[in-house]
């Protein structure tokens, strides 16, 4: 059984130094050239190296750019990112579930979380993380999913710590060369419904 997300975060030192700097704010169509550059740098540090699938196959960087205008203006998605002294150090995103098993009245997914890899091990992913949460949990949905490549044990790891469980589902990675495994993790948001 899962923990409501709400319990599982903590106010460690690092954690509260991170909640003094960092702040959060609703994305603006004018943000997309430094969320392309985030999760692009974040996505390098990760797989780079790792995968044959670096860089990744699509657009160049002025479509990848053209794509997050494209989200930031869909109704649809909720974007939220994390800024010291003006500066975007993270973004995630939120929306009702795209799989095909859940109800997207009931499940809501985030689709991205991401920080400049300079920025990891602060406490910054897990203020976003929470406000991922929160949104959700404002939008009257019962449980948060989100997929991660498995090759990822990083993010994993980082989920697992907050809350988050595999669930058993798994699909193939259709950006990536390699077609790699991408797993299923969920948090229930409020007690009672499995």
């Amino acid at each position: 059984m899962l923990a409501p997300m709400n319990a599982e975060f903590s106010t460690s030192a690092t954690t509260a130094d991170a909640v003094r700097s960092l702040k959060l704010r609703d994305a603006d169509l004018g943000d997309a050239g430094v969320i392309e550059a985030v999760h692009y740098a974040s996505r390098k540090a990760t797989y780079e190296g790792r995968t044959e699938s670096w860089p990744p196959v699509g657009p160049d960087r002025a479509g990848r750019v053209e794509r997050w205008r494209s989200w930031l203006t869909d109704p649809g998605i909720e974007c939220i990112v994390g800024e010291v002294d003006d500066e975007i150090l993270g973004f995630c995103t939120v929306r009702a579930s795209m799989d095909e098993d859940e109800d997207s009245e009931r499940v809501a997914e985030m689709p991205t979380l991401y920080l400049r890899p300079d920025s990891w091990g602060r406490g910054f992913g897990r203020i976003l993380c929470s406000a991922a949460v929160d949104r959700a949990r404002a939008g009257g949905v019962s449980e948060l999913t989100l997929w991660v490549v498995e090759l990822n044990e990083g993010a994993r790891s980082f989920y697992q710590a907050v809350g988050f469980a595999f669930d058993g589902a798994t699909q193939l990675d259709e950006a990536t060369e390699e077609h790699l495994v991408a797993l299923r993790y969920r948090t229930r948001l409020v007690d009672g419904e499995v």
